[in-house]
């Protein structure tokens, strides 16, 4: 149990967060900077007549006004679909849209000089309706049209499943947009290194792909611009995309001086990524012994007014839809569309927690139908270890689901009763089962690259382009280098996220880091241990085969004979390194995106519905995660706990709500996320086991505890009170409404 083993045990960081001096972007002061202050858009859709900067170039004090005809380079950015401008310059497609910015002496006088510049816009057709927007006629959020992407899966002999079921589930789910409300906002700063080029001290997820935006943008050498990454102050997939940084960068180009930008919070709440919203609709059906044969799954989605990770969280949450159960027949359909609400992107969960949600409450329908235990109904269900993904692909063989689900069914919280009456409250006991893909699906960057070297002081680095986002990844790597390079948790020095000390490693998301670096590590860690013992004897005027490598140093016979620091000494500029490339598995199978391997999660949660406000308090869950070896027990814990407050948020509180293309809530005062007074007692119980013979080692833990706290939480609201939850959140309107309604 992780919540046993990893206690006690204190984070490399936790001294530095503690004492308020993590080394965050936004708290990298120096004298001399300037001031960053952007314009966005007043209107969600609107061409742009024309932009007049002068009185703002007037104004004493400011060093630098930009727009889209300053930028030098490429000015535009994406992943998969390339539209997002830096600056806008035909038309906004959103509130808050940049369309110039200011850097000035002061915030003051930036944010003065900002409100001076004159934009005529020409409103265009509001597009806020996402199935709206894929209509005939509807306005162009871009000229490509409103639909951004589509899919479509489809397998078996959907005629005949439909014959033999007897019981069919046939609703429509409501999931909304959620912010990610992280305590730092988007910010840092952009500095001259004195050389010609700039340095980036920006919170993001891949600094090698930051640089390459940036350097396009300003028409620079790649290696003129060094991005440096780590720490984060909050992210949960928010900041894995560009927002501002080119934008500062531009700023610092035009002016000649280091700038520092940071959005205030109303600022992020316009112009940051929110979860998709979106609307599925299911049909599911069973026969009389309660074996699934039909699944038919519509789903539609709203990415916004720019692309960002859209297409990947829809093709996630097709991949998704039809969890880890095995069916005779499945059709799904997805659709993607543009509008002018904001703009949607990586959020923890990633499309595959949106339609976990409906699909649990679709498998605790079915099993009330053919009067069958929840548990029971789903381990007659599920795929086989060694059967196919849920696409049909190739998958890595995994025992997971069953797992976890074994280990929920015999908690004692499952074997008393599930759901009772007391006074006011109704409280339930609630169950619900997830997979979740880790990594990158086919054609991502599945591989990474890192370096093991002995530094000048004798520190054993291991440089990384992933990034610290508080998942204890310095931890991770602490631990690892002790496991497969022998040495102590002191003598290693994590470089993390700098492009211009660290490999690009690729991003660190899909909860891929700490299996890649396992991966790394294990594959080559004896081999970089063979390597010093042979340089040492070098220089010790010995064999080899008497030396080991272990903490400080080089041994032989139980006694130290050369640290690591008289070791990197002797050797001077020979000292070595070690570059590890992994090329990353991939589906053997022809299936776009479809992901290899997969970690799984049950869960229990009890609530308890107040019947005179229609409140829902989260009191317990108890959550069994199959993501096979604990590399570092307090990291597992803190992303377990952490996803599955968010999580809660999404089942019980946060919704993210918009009229005519603006939020109405754009501070934390009018919208409210858990807070510690809210976490319930939580039970995290780790199941370390994997088929013989598995390759991946240990499955990430960044996402699937949002995953799964949405789904056991609604099913446990649904049991409490005998409802059908068909919208997230659960609020407290809907639980009178249905508690009127059923009286």
């Amino acid at each position: 149990m992780a919540n046993e083993r990893g206690r006690h045990a204190a984070r490399p960081d936790a001294v530095a967060k503690l004492g308020g001096n993590p080394g965050y972007p936004s708290d990298r002061l120096r004298p001399g900077q300037l001031h960053g202050a952007i314009l966005g858009s007043a209107h969600p859709h609107a061409r742009i007549v024309s932009i007049d900067v002068q009185a703002a170039l007037a104004l004493p004090g400011v060093h630098a006004v930009v727009t889209a005809a300053d930028i030098p380079g490429v000015a535009r950015y994406g992943l998969r679909v390339v539209d997002r401008p830096v600056l806008c310059d035909d038309k906004v497609r959103c509130v808050g849209d940049p369309v110039a910015a200011v850097a000035a002496e002061t915030l003051a006088l930036a944010e003065q000089a900002a409100a001076l510049i004159r934009v005529v816009y020409a409103p265009l057709p509001l597009v806020d309706d996402m199935a709206a927007a894929l209509q005939a006629g509807a306005a162009a959020v871009h000229e490509s049209g409103n639909l951004l992407h589509a899919t479509a899966h489809r397998r078996g002999d959907a005629d005949a499943a439909r014959l033999a079921c007897t019981q069919v589930i046939e609703a429509e789910y409501q999931s909304p947009r959620q912010m990610h409300a992280y305590l730092e906002t988007e910010g840092g700063v952009v500095e001259p290194d004195g050389a010609g080029g700039w340095v980036v001290h920006f919170g993001c997820h891949n600094p090698e792909r930051d640089r390459q935006v940036i350097a396009a943008m300003l028409a620079l050498p790649p290696e003129q611009v060094r991005v440096v990454g780590t720490p984060v102050g909050g992210s949960y997939g928010g900041k894995d995309e560009l927002t501002i940084q080119p934008i500062a960068a531009l700023l610092a180009w035009k002016a000649g001086r280091a700038v520092r930008l940071q959005l205030r919070r109303p600022q992020s709440v316009d112009l940051g990524v929110k979860r998709h919203g979106m609307r599925i609709r299911m049909r599911t059906g069973c026969d009389a012994q309660g074996r699934l044969r039909l699944h038919e799954v519509d789903i539609l989605a709203d990415t916004g007014a720019y692309a960002t990770h859209g297409p990947e969280v829809l093709d996630a949450a097709q991949e998704h839809a039809v969890g880890p159960y095995r069916y005779d027949a499945v059709a799904i359909e997805g659709r993607l569309a543009y509008t002018n609400n904001g703009i949607a992107g990586a959020f923890r969960g990633f499309g595959a927690v949106q339609v976990q949600f409906a699909l649990e409450q679709q498998m605790d329908r079915l099993a009330q139908a053919v009067g069958m235990d929840a548990a029971a109904f789903r381990r007659i269900n599920l795929e086989a270890a060694d059967g196919p993904g849920p696409l049909g692909q190739v998958v890595v063989p995994f025992n997971g689901p069953s797992l976890a689900l074994a280990a929920v069914a015999r908690h004692p919280l499952w074997q008393g009763p599930r759901q009772w009456t007391d006074g006011r409250w109704r409280r339930g006991i609630g169950l619900a089962l997830v997979h979740r893909s880790d990594g990158f699906g086919r054609g991502g960057p599945n591989g990474t690259r890192l370096v093991i070297a002995l530094a000048p002081d004798g520190a054993v680095e291991l440089r990384t382009g992933f990034t610290e986002l508080g998942q204890n990844l310095i931890g991770s790597l602490r631990s690892l280098a002790v496991r497969c390079l022998a040495c102590g948790e002191d003598d290693v020095r994590p470089v993390l996220g700098d492009s211009g000390l660290a490999p690009d490693s690729g991003p660190v998301a899909a909860s891929r880091a700490t299996t890649l670096v396992w991966q790394a590590l294990t594959t080559r860690g004896a081999a970089w241990q063979e390597r010093l013992c042979a340089l040492a004897a070098g220089v010790l005027g010995t064999r080899a085969g008497t030396l080991r490598a272990g903490a400080g140093g080089l041994w032989n016979a139980g006694e130290l004979c050369l640290s690591y620091a008289a070791l990197a000494q002797a050797l001077g500029d020979a000292r070595p390194q070690m570059l590890i490339e992994l090329h990353g598995e991939e589906t053997p199978s022809e299936i776009d995106a479809a992901h290899f391997v997969f970690g799984a999660c049950a869960a229990l949660a009890q609530v308890a519905v107040d019947t005179w406000t229609g409140g829902v308090r989260v009191e317990r869950l108890v959550i069994a995660a199959a993501l096979g070896p604990v590399v570092s027990p307090m990291g597992l814990l803190g992303q377990m706990e952490g996803g599955a407050l968010i999580g809660q948020g999404m089942a019980t509180t946060e919704v993210l709500a918009m009229q005519g293309g603006r939020y109405l809530a754009r501070n934390l005062d009018g919208y409210l996320i858990p807070t510690l007074a809210d976490a319930p007692q939580m039970e995290v119980i780790t199941i370390e086991d994997l088929p013989e013979g598995d390759v991946v080692g240990p499955r990430g833990a960044g996402e699937i505890g949002v995953n799964i706290a949405v789904p056991v939480i609604a099913n446990a609201v649904g049991v409490a009170l005998g409802m059908h939850v068909r919208a997230l959140p659960v609020t407290a309107d809907a639980v009178l409404d249905f508690l009127e309604q059923s009286e």
